[in-house]
């Protein structure tokens, strides 16, 4: 299964791996909704990118980034354009590919321990993005590790099945290439060779499906594990409704 991403891109000038969750079938026939939006870090938008962002329909950007990266990596006011944004740390270290590379489990055990470490994260993107009336926004630094399961979760909470939702996950691999050039510097002041920033920066298939198995079997469901870190069923309702057009 091929998919195809440039009908889901956001262009912005400049942010990297930015695009909407819509589109995609549900189980019961239906299509997700573009209303939900995935990006790498903001910090490099231009004057041009964050009036693009707003003129796109997005009322509210969610941050998933630890305050290092935050302070770091500055993301330009957003206020000045009327865009609410909401700060949402998954975890207090730096978790980028550059800051997973002195001690990497492989993905499948990361992604397990940001579903624990971020259960207060996620339940703010899930309520902010139920309550939402525009679009969200919502990133950590690459856009694929932390935003990533985020995406699964919802898209499965939607009824997309899971070879659909691999594949969206997959496509960040792609769409972070140009990253490159920018963090290989960072990973090599660290020791790491280019073979092993490639890994880093990589969006293993088999991770994710591990990660959607994890969920099914210790919660049953994401809506299960979306009630374990808190969430009302209302609240669960209120973010499927929003999720499928």
């Amino acid at each position: 299964m091929t998919l195809t991403i440039t009908n889901r891109e956001l262009r912005l000038e400049v942010a990297y791996n930015v695009r909407h969750i819509g589109g995609y079938r549900t189980q019961d026939g239906r299509t997700t909704s573009e209303s939900v939006i995935r990006a790498a870090s903001l910090h490099r938008l231009s004057e041009a990118g964050v009036r693009s962002l707003a003129e796109s329909g997005v009322t509210t950007v969610v941050d998933l980034r630890s305050t290092m990266e935050r302070e770091r990596d500055v993301t330009p006011d957003l206020a000045g354009v009327g865009l609410k944004h909401v700060i949402a740390p998954v975890f207090e270290q730096d978790q980028s590919p550059v800051g997973l590379a002195d001690e990497f489990p492989g993905y499948a055990v990361v992604y397990q321990r940001m579903l624990e470490t971020g259960r207060n994260a996620y339940r703010s993107l899930f309520e902010v993005i139920g309550d939402s009336k525009g679009r969200v926004l919502f990133h950590c630094a690459a856009g694929k590790d932390r935003t990533g399961v985020a995406a699964a979760l919802m898209l499965s909470l939607a009824g997309v099945d899971d070879e659909t939702i691999v594949e969206d996950y997959a496509v960040s691999a792609e769409l972070l290439a140009p990253l490159m050039t920018e963090w290989l510097p960072r990973m090599a002041e660290r020791g790491i060779d280019e073979s092993r920033a490639q890994q880093l920066m990589a969006s293993p298939r088999d991770d994710i499906v591990a990660t959607l198995g994890h969920v099914s079997a210790v919660y049953g469901s994401p809506a299960g594990y979306m009630e374990s870190i808190g969430l009302s069923p209302m609240s669960i309702s209120a973010l499927r409704a929003r999720l499928v057009a």
